[in-house]
């Protein structure tokens, strides 16, 4: 099965939607570890769905439909899940239904997580956060959430922390990982745009893609 042996993913793409008021530094987007398989038979690759999990899925189709539009500009064959899908949950069934239909060579699953914040706290709010215990792609649906009191956000500047995945369709194995980071942002778009762009980069130097 096509998804039992990718990793459990969650995306929480999580970002400031004011701008502080205050002298601070641009955004910068980091690339801090990147894992290969000793084998690589299939890449590069030419035909990639995108899958990126958000709170909202307005945010996980935005972030795909950049990082696809960057990889076409590429000459590679890029499709977002939310794209493909019209909804806005991610449902294993569907993955597999898209993948088959898009002929995809490849997948990649992005993952996120807040680091910091820097922000003025007015008020208290319950955030959901997953707990990941690693596992296969089957298991991608399957998380252990706990409710968490936080504190409510005004304006404020985050960093945050990302790792992709690239999973063989054909093997149906983890075959590269990024870690990244973007620091100092101010808005969920100047990540998603600094991220992809980064990203998109980091797949073409390293030859994972056409």
């Amino acid at each position: 099965m096509y998804l039992q042996n990718c990793t459990r993913t969650l995306a929480i793409l999580t970002a400031a939607a004011t701008i502080v008021a205050c002298a601070a530094p641009s955004s910068q987007t980091y690339v801090d570890r990147v894992a290969r398989a000793k084998e690589l038979p299939n890449a590069p690759y030419s035909n990639i769905l995108i899958v990126a999990i958000a709170e909202r899925g307005a945010t996980a189709r935005e972030f795909e439909e950049e990082l696809a539009a960057r990889l076409t500009d590429m000459g590679v064959n890029a499709i977002g899940y939310h794209r493909a899908a019209s909804r806005a949950d991610v449902k294993e069934e569907v993955v597999r239904q898209i993948s088959v239909e898009q002929g995809s060579d490849a997948s990649l699953f992005v993952t996120g997580s807040l680091v910091s914040a820097q922000r003025e706290v007015t008020a208290s709010r319950t955030d959901v956060q997953a707990q990941v215990k690693g596992g296969g792609l089957v298991d991608f649906f399957r998380y252990d959430y706990e409710e968490a009191k936080t504190p409510a956000k005004t304006d404020y500047r985050v960093n945050v922390q990302f790792k992709t995945d690239m999973f063989d369709v054909a093997s149906e194995n983890r075959i590269y990982t990024v870690e990244s980071r973007t620091d100092f942002a101010e808005t969920t778009s100047e990540i998603i745009i600094s991220e992809a762009r980064e990203l998109a980069k980091r797949l073409r130097k390293d030859d994972m893609i056409r």
